[in-house]
């Protein structure tokens, strides 16, 4: 079954939706962007409601001091590395602070995708496919061509596949049916004007896993 990840949360009502619709994980975006939270929100959004979907944290480019100042207030569950994090990076955050690594790869972007989730297949635990922009690092809400996921996932040799962009409650159950990835994730799909939007959620899950 696929899972779902919805990101840029922001505030313990949109948290506690998550869990009552049965949403996977909650994102937190740490990076620069509209959607950006404080460690000290976060870890206060994480106290106050007790049932929620595991928390990751979505960084672009960071320092290792920085990943320590952040954990050491919000008790994150997986690192998403959306910057241009080298793989050595990415197994010494894993080492450093035993947590599953995520790193974001921008599909339609030059270069060969295959040769790049090699040099990073020892050092991650999924892969994140985004849709490329040369003027931000992820949520876009722009849909790649989703008929590259079978390729993207035999190239993955096995690690898990995250599909991000341009997925809304629309278009869902397309990718669902035709593509049964393993993780989507989600932000600019549930939103109105900016901001989560509780039917949204509700509906987009009620068609992904025929519930809520």
């Amino acid at each position: 079954m696929t899972l779902v990840k919805i990101c840029g949360i922001k505030n313990e009502q949109t948290l506690g939706l998550l869990s009552e619709c049965g949403v996977d994980y909650a994102g937190f975006v740490f990076a620069p962007s509209k959607r950006q939270v404080t460690a000290a929100a976060v870890g206060e959004m994480l106290r106050e409601v007790s049932q929620h979907p595991p928390a990751v944290g979505v960084f672009v480019n960071p320092t290792l001091e920085e990943l320590t100042q952040v954990l050491a207030e919000a008790p994150l569950a997986v690192i998403q590395l959306h910057g241009q994090e080298t793989p050595a990076f990415c197994q010494e955050v894993k080492e450093r602070f035993s947590l599953p690594v995520w790193k974001a790869v921008a599909v339609g972007k030059e270069g060969d995708t295959a040769d790049q989730l090699a040099a990073y297949a020892a050092t991650v635990d999924a892969f994140l496919f985004d849709t490329y922009d040369p003027a931000q690092a992820g949520g876009t809400g722009k849909r790649f061509t989703w008929e590259e996921i079978p390729g993207l996932r035999a190239a993955c040799q096995g690690i898990t596949e995250v599909i991000a962009g341009g997925i809304h409650a629309g278009n869902v159950t397309e990718l669902v049916a035709h593509y049964q990835p393993a993780v989507i994730d989600l932000s600019s799909g549930v939103e109105t004007d900016g901001e989560k939007d509780a039917q949204k959620i509700r509906e987009l899950m009620e068609r992904v896993k025929g519930h809520v």
